[in-house]
């Protein structure tokens, strides 16, 4: 089964990479068809096996709450309050397609792998996936191969996901995990994976997202405070400026360099909130007057798929600023639960690991922070189901590692004796805690 796993998310990463449509009928592929055959198989097993269905039960109760909340909403919007070219079959597919997906791809990943190793495994399969995402894209821009991905009038490219936003914060799931991988590699492995987190960071330079770069700034700050006992400082600043060094070096040679200058200092700097925010505080003002004049909303929100029924001009560029908007507290509530609880569990269960499994569980936590901050700026639909099932295979590596240092048998320290800590990477600091 992890095999299967690990070649259906290459496959489906791969089809994208390579701008490939497998569309069957509205809301369904043949990717998803994929992973919806794989989810069979998962539950025939679980159903022989007599397993328990409760794994990450707090995280299944989220997605239920939200989506039992979408569907109530969904037929209150098209049936009662009868909203004006409010579509119910489209909503529907887009019920399907943004709720329920993201929560089956979510249990396959989860239930189609028992162990540890097997979970690396298949996020090796999603982080080959990804780099041959990104290393189709940049070949496409540069001119080298013709697969249609749209370049914006600006020069930033869709990518993969088909928007330059969306595309940054897909990238930013990975881009820790993949340096994690090169960190736990050895010869060949080390620099294979240092080369797959230079194309993806590359990649990421052509989105010139300000959303994904402010998610990899947030990334390094709450990681060094989160995992302040286990930072060798000397180390990472020597990896750093080494990959600065060589991003420059790209930057400088390639024509994007421009573009980031001026996306990053430029705009940014623009005295024009709007501007500075490239229309997005507009945005989110005209939402919050729209809620304004129905009160109650704050608290149920005007149901599902609403937001795309009334006459506003832009998507909300705000993950939960939408939530807000189409099911009140519960969808926002829900929405940063799911996210504050995979990343808890993944960081509680860092604490305990030990290499290569600390790493990953670390990086998770990493891509998790990076992503919650980028949708703060844009509405991301195709990247959550990668992040969801990226989230199946950490829980599932969490889980075994709580099991494992549960079961391990305590031993008592030596009087008087220092813990001697054990870091083949050389990541951790000499004089911090264990």
């Amino acid at each position: 089964m992890p095999t299967i796993l690990a070649i259906a998310a290459l496959f489906v990463l791969t089809t994208d990479g390579l701008n490939i449509e497998l569309s069957l009928l509205p809301g369904l592929s043949a990717k998803n068809l994929i992973i919806y055959m794989v989810a069979v198989f998962v539950v025939l097993r679980l159903v022989v096996g007599r397993e328990s269905i409760m794994t990450a039960g707090k995280v299944q109760a989220a997605f239920l709450v939200q989506i039992l909340y979408a569907f109530i909403t969904l037929l209150v919007a098209a049936l009662i309050v009868e909203y004006p070219r409010y579509d119910l079959v489209e909503s529907a597919i887009k019920f399907k397609v943004q709720l329920l997906d993201p929560y089956i791809f979510f249990l396959v990943f989860l239930f189609g792998v028992r162990t540890a190793d097997d979970a690396i495994k298949v996020i090796k399969g999603l982080l080959l996936g990804a780099l041959l995402a990104n290393g189709a894209t940049i070949l496409d821009a540069l001119g080298f191969i013709d697969l249609g991905f749209r370049i914006r009038e600006d020069g930033r490219t869709s990518g993969a996901m088909g928007e330059s936003n969306q595309y940054a914060a897909f990238i930013v799931i990975f881009l820790p995990a993949t340096i994690a991988a090169a960190v736990a590699s050895r010869g060949f492995m080390r620099l294979f994976w240092l080369g797959a987190a230079l194309v993806n960071s590359f990649a990421l330079v052509m989105t010139a997202s300000r959303g994904g770069f402010m998610g990899l700034a947030m990334t390094c700050a709450v990681g060094a405070y989160l995992y302040r006992h286990l930072i060798s400082y000397s180390r990472v600043l020597s990896w750093g400026l080494g990959a600065l060094v060589l991003l420059v070096v790209f930057v400088s040679l390639s024509p994007y360099g421009g573009l980031l200058a001026e996306r990053m200092i430029g705009q940014t700097g623009a005295g024009d909130i709007g501007e500075a925010s490239s229309g997005r505080s507009d945005i989110w003002i005209t939402l919050l007057a729209k809620m304004v004049e129905f009160p109650a909303t704050f608290i149920s929100g005007f149901g599902w798929d609403v937001y795309w029924s009334m006459p506003f001009t832009y998507s909300p560029h705000n993950h939960y600023l939408g939530l807000w908007f189409n099911l009140g507290l519960i969808g926002l509530f829900t929405g940063i639960y799911l996210l504050v609880t995979v990343g808890g569990a993944a960081r509680r269960a860092s604490l305990r690991a030990q290499p290569p499994y600390r790493g990953h569980l670390i990086a998770f936590v990493l891509g998790t922070v990076a992503v919650s901050t980028a949708v703060f700026f844009v509405d991301a639909y195709k990247p959550w189901n990668y992040f969801w099932m990226y989230s199946g295979l950490v829980m599932r590596l969490a889980l075994c590692v709580n099991e494992s240092t549960a079961t391990a048998p305590e031993r008592a320290p030596a009087a008087r004796l220092p813990t001697v800590r054990r870091d083949p990477y050389g990541w951790a600091s000499s004089g911090g805690r264990p």
